[in-house]
């Protein structure tokens, strides 16, 4: 079937390049999806992983990603088989998914299905934009349709802000019980009171992570908490979090739909150092801080402070692209190395904070200062 696809796109054209960061990406997708399966003495590394992904069941995100490509796929030209395929995969793992109809597990269903329908048709209809923009596009739509839902969902009295908010908080508060739990069935073993006594700063560093975990998922006091909401942080940024897991989601689901058939719907994912954006963008990151920032703004803040997280890890990957046009790719596995020997000794908040810093401020920059401007002629070494 064609039309609805610029014809230059439907014709076949050679597979994605690379494999080593696919699969890496791929391998991440089943690590984190099995999360709550991982062994007590990675209980709290679990918990970590399942509080960052509103929705932990990664794969099944990736999956109906991949069924939404392989059908704009069809539409472009492409085999039949191939979309009823993957769609067919993606509806039955969906209705089958061991939760309930209701609370979490409808939403689950209900953003999976919007998700794919939604960067379905931003595919079709904006065949010349690159992938970052149609997934953004299909995310922000995702999440209007989602907060409708919501609302005609809610209780008389409550809206679809605090809907969603009860929703997340008792879904993450099952996580984080069932994470302390694993892990409290790991301290009390014999084997953990012989580390504690060889290895006690170890030990302490284990109990800053479980109160940090805690701090994060669990409710706030009223009187404590900007603008008077009770919500946990990590509830708090849950449209941050979801955007960027549904980013990733995407982009996963492309990259394998582009490995899987030769109907191209867009062109391939470019490499880190490529990133770039409208510089309008920066507005989404100025009015997020303006809301954070103006007393009068108070009910806002939760927004700004999504906004600010949001834009900020855009930009943030911006400047790691920039850092990669000026690192040679043979030094860059020293410099990890360098990171990872940091981490035991800052502790990986502080180095985190430290990379997100120097990133952020690099790819803000970018917007003003383009640093990539006649950077092949300086980088000879860039495959």
């Amino acid at each position: 079937m064609n039309g609805a696809v610029a014809p230059d796109l439907a014709a076949t054209a050679p597979q994605e390049r690379g494999w080593l960061w696919f699969v890496l990406g791929m391998l991440l997708m089943v690590a984190v999806t099995a999360a709550p399966a991982w062994p007590p003495a990675l209980a709290l590394l679990a918990g970590t992983v399942r509080l960052l992904l509103p929705v932990e069941q990664f794969a099944l995100v990736v999956l109906v990603a991949i069924a939404s490509c392989a059908i704009v796929g069809w539409w472009a030209g492409g085999r039949l088989v191939l979309g009823l395929v993957w769609g067919i995969a993606a509806g039955y793992v969906v209705w089958n998914v061991p939760l309930t109809f209701s609370g979490y597990g409808a939403f689950l269903r209900g953003w999976a299905v919007t998700l794919a329908a939604a960067f379905g048709l931003v595919c079709l209809v904006s065949a010349s934009k690159p992938f970052l923009t149609r997934a953004l596009a299909a995310i922000a739509l995702s999440g209007v349709v989602t907060l409708a839902g919501f609302s005609t969902r809610s209780a008389t009295g409550s809206g679809a802000f605090d809907a969603a908010s009860q929703m997340l908080s008792i879904e993450y508060q099952q996580r984080l019980d069932a994470s302390l739990d694993l892990w409290r069935t790991r301290t009390a073993s014999e084997s953990w009171r012989a580390f504690a006594v060889r290895f006690p700063e170890a030990v302490e560093r284990t109990e800053r992570m479980e109160r940090l975990l805690i701090a994060l998922a669990e409710p706030q006091p009223a009187s404590a908490s900007v603008g008077g909401a009770s919500a946990a942080p990590l509830v708090r940024l849950a449209p941050t979090l979801l955007a960027l897991e549904s980013l990733l989601a995407l982009a996963l689901g492309w990259a394998a739909y582009h490995r899987l058939a030769r109907a191209r719907i867009g062109p391939p994912l470019a490499a880190l150092r490529n990133l770039r954006f409208n510089d309008q963008w920066v507005w989404g990151l100025i009015v997020g801080v303006t809301t954070l920032l103006l007393p009068s703004l108070t009910e806002w803040r939760t927004a700004g402070l999504n906004l600010v997280g949001f834009f900020g890890t855009l930009y943030a990957l911006r400047g790691a692209g920039v850092l990669t046009w000026y690192i040679p790719d043979r030094v860059a596995v020293y410099v990890l190395l360098g990171l990872a020997v940091l981490v035991p000794v800052l502790g990986p908040v502080w180095v985190l904070v430290a990379l997100l810093t120097v990133t952020f401020t690099l790819g803000l920059g970018d917007t003003w200062r383009d640093f990539r401007a006649d950077a092949q002629a300086r980088r000879p070494w860039s495959p």
